[in-house]
């Protein structure tokens, strides 16, 4: 294990972490919102800091990057981002138990959209200061493209060797490719990507005819579905808003889903790739078949045709990329409806988006080989070969995606048992909650009431830790948490 290339490289995080940490501390400033929020952002910036520089001192001398180190690296790097970042809220009193405000953040940093604010438990979020609402949502923005992809966007190129390793391991989807050869001009691609995305939404929803979008609320919202995240600055979500801005908030989400790959195709007018592209063209079936069945499902329980669609694209396209936005309640869908929803939570949207779940791309390549497999049994000489984008796939990439189902709900049953032993949770809501973590959705189903309920404050300390390291796993696609935590990763290099 090279120690000091990944204290090095968790040392640059922290000060990239500190700097961003100065948009929130500059607002509390602005708004004049006294020296304690004031003070609850220059602590950690001046630990952050510190600590960042400290681990730097001494540069690395090997700074070669192994798979493993990669993984251990980014798993790492997380636990310790939503830990420094949960202590503006609890320095702050706006937050003030440290349990709380870390299941908080690390649902910011994973973009799972999860909360214990709620207008039941008496803590809302209209009660947070600005300072504290916009480092809140600026979490969802910083974890939706990965920060250690933007590490490795401005680190000199002597520091990233191996990178791919890094951005393999924080990268979700089954498959990390290159846009262009070196990985750094890719990191920078696509964060300029990011940001483009990220500001036009902003316009779109800041000079639309919503009036009760300011800029504050519409720079909130660009955050959030950007990040495919779901934090909002009120209780009511979007559905405080009018139809304007539900449409485009709702369009975005829906092109946040989307691989950003295609996005740099479209700039470049590679459309053959584009159209030749099978999770592209599933994920446009999956939300139109969604919509569709969705609207005609719930059209009786509505007097408005228009809104009736508009409810159900809206939460489709937030349920699918993992935003969790909500504007309809969903409580008094029928059955059918509710059952597409928690199709969608496992589903999630494409591989190499900002959005959580299974991945599409994944979905695709198990139907083909669970069918490939039955054609084996009925035809034994016969080879039949798993093809993806007209392309033949190697059996190491079909075993990939096997084992990490089978990882996947080996680790959602054991979360669901763990944080069913204080007993305070029921089994539709504990079984869902644990869902919507590991998938980084956000809302959950309560078997006490029958709706999506986003607030998971009832549930005990133990649980809400148990959730939140399932948040980190499910961003990290899993195996970097379980490489960190197994012994054998922390031992020496042998050559």
């Amino acid at each position: 294990m090279n120690y000091a290339i990944i204290r090095n490289l968790i040392g640059k995080i922290f000060v990239l972490i500190a700097f961003l940490l100065l948009l929130p501390l500059a607002t509390a400033i602005i708004n004049s919102e006294g020296w304690l929020n004031i003070i609850s952002f220059i602590i950690p910036i001046v630990l952050l800091l510190g600590i960042g520089l400290l681990f730097n001192i001494k540069k690395a001398e090997d700074k070669t990057l192994l798979a493993k180190e990669g993984f251990v690296i980014v798993a790492l790097s997380w636990i310790l981002m939503s830990l420094f970042g949960c202590l503006p809220f609890v320095i702050s009193g706006q937050i003030p138990n440290f349990v709380d405000a870390f299941f908080e953040t690390t649902s910011g940093f994973t973009t799972t959209g999860a909360s214990i604010l709620s207008n039941v438990s008496g803590h809302m979020v209209e009660e947070l200061a600005k300072s504290m609402q916009l480092w809140r949502s600026f979490t969802h923005w910083i974890g939706g493209m990965g920060v250690l992809v933007f590490i490795l966007a401005i680190i000199p190129e002597s520091d990233s060797g191996s990178a791919v390793h890094i951005l393999r391991a924080e990268s979700p989807g089954p498959q990390v490719g290159k846009l262009v050869s070196k990985m750094k001009v890719s990191s920078r691609i696509l964060y300029i990507i990011y940001i483009a995305l990220t500001l036009a939404e902003f316009l779109f929803l800041w000079l639309g005819p919503d009036k009760e979008m300011t800029a504050f609320s519409s720079l909130i919202y660009a955050l959030g579905t950007a990040g495919t995240g779901g934090f909002g600055i009120n209780t009511a979500s979007m559905g405080y808003y009018g139809a304007y801005s539900q449409y485009v908030v709702a369009i975005f989400m829906f092109i946040f889903g989307v691989n950003f790959n295609m996005f740099y195709f479209l700039l470049i007018k590679n459309l053959k790739d584009i159209r030749k592209n099978e999770e592209i063209r599933w994920y446009f079936i999956i939300v139109f078949a969604s919509v569709l069945i969705i609207f005609f499902n719930i059209l009786s329980q509505y007097n408005s045709v228009e809104h009736a669609f508009r409810d159900a694209l809206f939460q489709t396209t937030s349920i699918m990329s993992t935003t969790g936005y909500v504007t309809a309640d969903m409580n008094a869908w029928p059955v059918l409806s509710k059952c597409v929803i928690m199709l969608l939570m496992l589903f999630g949207a494409c591989a190499g988006s900002t959005a959580g779940g299974f991945k599409v791309s994944r979905i695709i390549i198990l139907i083909k080989s669970g069918i490939a497999k039955i054609k084996k049994m009925v035809s034994p000489r016969k080879v039949f070969a798993v093809r993806m984008n007209g392309k033949a796939l190697d059996e190491e990439t079909i075993s990939g995606v096997h084992g990490y189902m089978i990882v996947y709900f080996i680790i959602f049953a054991v979360c669901t048992l763990l944080v069913s032993i204080d007993g305070i949770g029921d089994i539709v809501s504990n079984i869902t909650a644990s869902i919507s973590c590991i998938s980084n959705v956000g809302p959950y189903l309560s078997g006490a009431t029958g709706s999506l309920d986003g607030t998971f404050m009832n549930y005990s300390y133990f649980s809400k830790i148990i959730f939140s390291l399932e948040m980190i796993a499910g961003r990290l696609e899993l195996f970097p948490m379980l490489i960190l935590l197994t012994p054998s990763t922390w031992k020496k290099r042998s050559f």
